[in-house]
């Protein structure tokens, strides 16, 4: 084999592995609440760590992605400098494509995964206003649990939610915990970036619901109707 070509191959495998560590420490704020939950530290906490190092992580990612492939470079150029990068342009981009691809896989197919059984075994404990308490002590931000509990007196009504800000595997199973923990909510289902709720309006609120879709996610009502 020639010199020439085993670089050329040593330096592909390079590219695919810089873009994999850099996938994965992009998804690392995805991956800390599931771990954080299963040590034992609870949900609380979990959402707060995720919601601090959520643009950390990303920023991490690309800074690892960025940085392997540059030292690639190095290897087989012998200098890097923006000519030898302008050279080797190709193995930064399937570094990027292959970070791309990774952190959408690690995301949504293991951290979601882990993310809905993780949650979906844990004790669901209804409180008037739902976890916003904890999240409201863990995130500083008194304010959150500032809501007056106003009953609609209506029965039973279904609400369907618009999420925005949803951007990792472990969001989705931990809002649909939040609103789970609700006193008067009786199912919750995802489908999507939606949220249906069917919740008893004698004794919660829309209003308690919404709430609970705390920042940095944002929560718009698409329906609502008596059932």
């Amino acid at each position: 084999m020639r010199v020439g070509n085993y670089f050329e191959m040593v330096n592909g495998k390079g590219n695919l592995w810089a873009g994999i560590v850099g996938g994965f420490a992009a998804t690392t704020c995805c991956i800390a609440p599931v771990v954080l939950i299963l040590s034992g530290f609870g949900t609380a906490f979990g959402m707060a760590v995720m919601h601090q190092f959520h643009i950390v992580s990303i920023v991490a990612g690309i800074v690892f992605m960025l940085l392997l492939s540059l030292y690639l470079i190095k290897r087989k150029a012998g200098v890097c400098n923006l000519q030898a990068v302008k050279q080797n342009w190709k193995g930064v981009a399937i570094a990027i494509v292959i970070m791309v691809v990774s952190w959408t896989a690690i995301n949504y197919l293991v951290v979601q995964t882990a993310a809905n059984i993780v949650y979906g075994n844990l004790e669901v404990e209804k409180k008037p206003l739902g976890n916003l308490q904890e999240m409201a002590l863990s995130h500083g931000m008194p304010e959150m649990a500032e809501i007056e509990i106003i009953p609609e007196n209506q029965g039973e009504k279904m609400l369907i939610l618009e999420i925005d800000g949803v951007f990792c595997g472990a969001c989705g199973p931990a809002i649909e915990f939040d609103l789970n923990s609700i006193q008067g909510v009786i199912e919750v289902t995802k489908k999507g970036k939606q949220m249906e709720i069917i919740y008893d309006s004698d004794v919660t609120s829309k209003d308690v619901i919404v709430a609970s879709v705390h920042d940095p996610y944002t929560a718009s009502i698409v329906l609502e109707k008596i059932i």
